[in-house]
């Protein structure tokens, strides 16, 4: 188990190594009738929700498409997608990494996963980010880090659930200078847990 001073540098590593020109973050997004797990990028051009899955299971035809695909496209592009669509053959439950891909990469890929989608900065109302209480903490998941609430004219409402601490960091780091007064932090860091808690409390 890690000691808070531990995980505050564990979270501080991942916000530099996250903190450049998209910063991304893993969240959980319910839909009405689904969860799913995301990678967002926080890119000049808005939200990028790329959908992730779970490395495992063995090789199979939709490889071969993945390798296929990756040979008509070509390049670096072809490469990361092939890449991304194979990596099948990892540990189960470990999820993908899209660190070294560009930001054309990474649109490419979510144009092969229709369940990746976009909010567009222009497009954002707003957006909030809460953390648990301790009464939620004590009846709620006990993972969970936070949540942040996003408000779009076209995508609509999406509730994203954080369940790390580093996500976490990134998210209250990178949205705010991304939509400005648009977004309401309502958090802040507990230095005694290195955990992050609703403000004033």
């Amino acid at each position: 188990m890690y000691q808070a001073g531990q995980m505050q540098m564990q979270s501080v590593a991942w916000l530099q190594n996250h903190g450049g020109d998209r910063p991304s973050f893993q969240a959980t997004v319910s839909r009405t009738f689904s969860t799913r797990q995301y990678q967002v990028f926080a890119m000049s051009q808005g939200l990028l929700f790329l959908e992730l899955r779970n490395k495992g299971g063995s090789p199979g035809t939709s490889n071969q498409s993945a390798v296929v695909m990756g040979a008509v496209m070509g390049g670096a592009i072809g490469a990361c997608i092939a890449g991304a669509l194979t990596s099948q053959g990892g540990d189960p439950g470990k999820l993908e990494s899209f660190d070294l891909c560009s930001e054309e990469e990474l649109f490419a890929i979510a144009k092969q996963r229709r369940k990746s989608f976009v909010s567009k900065t222009d497009e954002v109302i707003s957006v909030s980010i809460d953390a648990p209480g301790s009464f939620g903490r004590l009846f709620g998941s006990s993972t969970l880090a936070g949540w942040i609430t996003l408000r779009d004219r076209k995508v609509g409402k999406v509730s994203m659930e954080i369940h790390d601490q580093a996500s976490m960091s990134v998210a209250v780091d990178a949205l705010p200078r991304r939509f400005k007064e648009r977004c309401f932090v309502n958090v802040e860091l507990d230095r005694q847990t290195a955990k992050f808690k609703p403000k004033g409390r």
